[in-house]
């Protein structure tokens, strides 16, 4: 059954991908991410990331795509998953201009179906993915299902407690949401209120525990960066930045 919110944000996702894709090249250049993944990655990351060459890797909700190149040229077999068809044409036409082997796959990262169980060695999400999934159980679950047994699975998102404080407090906490915005604002000449996106919010604990439930093991867990983020409406240096967890599929 399709997700009402989810589609909502396909839609506005697939809008939005050729007005941004300038910035995409401008903002974190994705070629030199191919040439060195370390301009994308944390060095958290990186550490987790030794060794990838040859392995299989799942990127889920890959919109850029940076992400997706900058495994890919690490040496990885990358499948890149989001739920934009536009996101992803541009990312394949991206991966052709450098010779890229890299999977596209349009889907819902709640709903992996054509995708078999065990079959990566490493799945990576990261890049405010979680906002958008209204389901956090379900999207482990399935990132979790599509991995060998002891497979590595990274996640990498922006800190629960900026993303509450960002909006003058319209958040809560403990408020899940949907919290409904307007993207027409981002798409030019669009008519106020056609693109309708819906946005979630998640604690720390549910982070956690989504992982856990999903039958994997977490390993470790950082809080990163304190530095203030250009695109925020507020000042919100001194909160964590990110939010890093490093996760193994129970054997």
């Amino acid at each position: 059954m399709t997700n009402q919110f989810h589609e909502a944000n396909r839609k506005s996702w697939d809008a939005a991908a050729s007005a941004g894709r300038g910035q995409v090249d401008n903002s974190k250049n994705w070629r030199a991410c191919y040439e060195d993944a370390s301009i994308f990655f944390l060095a958290e990351e990186m550490t987790w990331l030794l060794g990838i060459s040859g392995k299989s890797v799942c990127v889920l909700g890959s919109g850029d795509n940076v992400a997706v190149f900058a495994l890919a040229g690490m040496g990885a077999s990358v499948t890149s998953v989001d739920i934009s068809e536009e996101q992803l044409h541009i990312a394949a036409e991206r991966a052709h201009e450098v010779n890229a082997n890299i999977n596209f796959i349009r889907a819902d990262v709640t709903n992996l179906s054509e995708i078999p169980d065990n079959i990566f060695d490493l799945v990576y999400t990261g890049g405010h993915v979680a906002v958008w999934v209204s389901d956090l159980r379900a999207y482990y679950r399935e990132a979790v299902r599509i991995l060998k047994p002891g497979g590595k699975l990274i996640i990498n998102e922006y800190h629960p407690f900026r993303r509450c404080m960002q909006y003058d407090n319209s958040y809560q906490y403990f408020n899940h949401g949907p919290f409904q915005f307007d993207n027409a604002e981002d798409i030019p000449y669009a008519e106020p209120g056609y693109l309708p996106s819906y946005e979630f919010h998640w604690t720390v604990s549910d982070f956690v525990n989504a992982v856990i439930d999903a039958d994997a093991a977490l390993l470790q867990l950082h809080e990163i960066g304190d530095e203030a983020e250009c695109w925020e409406s507020m000042n919100l240096a001194g909160l964590p930045r990110c939010l890093l967890l490093l996760a193994q599929k129970n054997i």
